[in-house]
C-alpha cells in the first residue's frame, strides 16, 4: 500500500493552506506539522511545504533536515511559499538534503501574501489574486507529483534574489542563533490571554504567572505567529513599521494551535 505524507511548517497559515489543498487533490495522504513531528520522515511520496525566510529556507527547516532520519522515499518534492523573493532557497535546501543522502525529485515556488513587515511593504498584488493564482499553481504541482515527474528545483529573481539574500544575512544569522525574538515588544494592550503562547509551534513563549505577560525563551524559529495572531495586536517588532496582522482567511487559529 503506497503512502503519501506532507510535512508542513507554517506561522500564519499560508503553507498549511497549500498543504491542505495538495492533500485534497493528491488524495489519501496525511498532514504532519514539522515542529510537532518526530525525526523520521517517511512515505512512498513525501512533500515538504514551508515558507521562505530572508530568501532562504527557514533556519528551522535546515535544522529539521539536519536531525531527520529518512525512510525509503521513492519521490520527494519541495513546495516553498513566500512573498516573492525566493532566490536560490530551494537549491540550498536540495544541497542540504543530498548531503544527508536524500534525493530531491522536484521543487516548486508558490507566491502568497508576505507576512513579514518588510516584505509586505513592497507587495502590490492583492491577496485575492494571489490566492487565485495559488489554486492554479496547486493544480500544476499535483499533476506533476501524481505523475512523479522529475524536475529541477525552481528559482526566481536571479541576481536580485541573490543580492537580497546577501542583504538579509544579518537577520538570517540572528535567526540561526534563535535570537530574533529579542526584537519583540509587548505594549500595554496585552491582556494576558495567552494566545501567543498557544500558537507558538515550539512552546517558546511563557506567560508570567502573576503579570500574565509573555516572555520569549530564545528558541525562536522566526515564524511570526505570535506577532500576527495576538488578538490585541499587543506584540510589536522593534524598529519595524507595523503591518496589518495577517492569517490566511481559510485557516483558523484553532488549526494552528491544534
Amino acid at each position: 500500500m503506497t503512502t503519501t505524507r506532507l510535512y508542513y511548517f507554517t506561522g500564519t497559515g499560508n503553507s498549511l493552506k497549500i498543504a491542505k489543498d495538495l492533500q485534497q487533490r493528491l488524495g489519501g495522504c496525511t498532514l504532519h506539522s514539522m515542529p510537532k513531528s518526530g525525526p523520521i520522515i517517511e512515505g512512498d511520496t513525501v512533500g515538504l511545504v514551508f515558507p521562505i525566510h530572508f530568501a532562504r529556507p527557514p533556519v528551522f527547516i535546515e535544522e529539521f533536515i539536519e536531525r531527520a532520519e529518512f525512510g525509503d522515499i521513492s519521490y520527494l518534492f519541495l513546495v516553498a511559499t513566500g512573498g516573492g523573493l525566493f532566490g536560490y532557497a530551494l537549491r540550498r535546501l536540495k544541497s542540504l538534503l543530498e548531503a544527508r543522502g536524500q534525493r530531491v525529485d522536484a521543487g516548486f515556488l508558490l507566491s502568497m501574501p508576505g507576512n513579514h513587515p518588510k516584505v509586505a511593504s513592497f507587495q502590490r498584488t492583492k491577496p485575492a489574486r494571489q490566492y487565485a493564482r495559488a489554486k492554479r499553481r496547486v493544480r500544476e504541482i499535483t499533476d506533476a507529483v501524481l505523475k512523479k515527474e522529475k524536475r529541477s528545483v525552481e528559482t526566481n529573481m536571479g541576481p536580485i534574489g541573490a543580492l537580497f539574500a546577501f542583504m538579509t544575512r544579518h537577520p538570517y544569522e540572528l535567526s540561526r542563533a534563535h535570537r530574533l525574538d529579542e526584537a519583540f515588544e509587548v505594549t500595554d494592550h496585552c491582556n494576558g490571554c495567552g494566545v501567543c503562547a498557544g500558537v507558538c509551534p515550539i512552546g517558546n513563549i511563557q506567560l508570567d504567572p502573576v503579570a500574565r505577560e509573555p516572555s520569549w525563551q530564545h528558541r525562536c524559529i522566526s515564524c511570526l505567529a505570535c506577532y500576527h495572531h495576538c488578538p490585541q495586536e499587543a506584540i510589536e517588532i522593534t524598529g519595524m513599521k507595523q503591518m496589518k496582522r495577517y492569517r490566511h482567511p481559510e485557516i483558523s487559529l484553532e488549526e494552528l494551535i491544534g
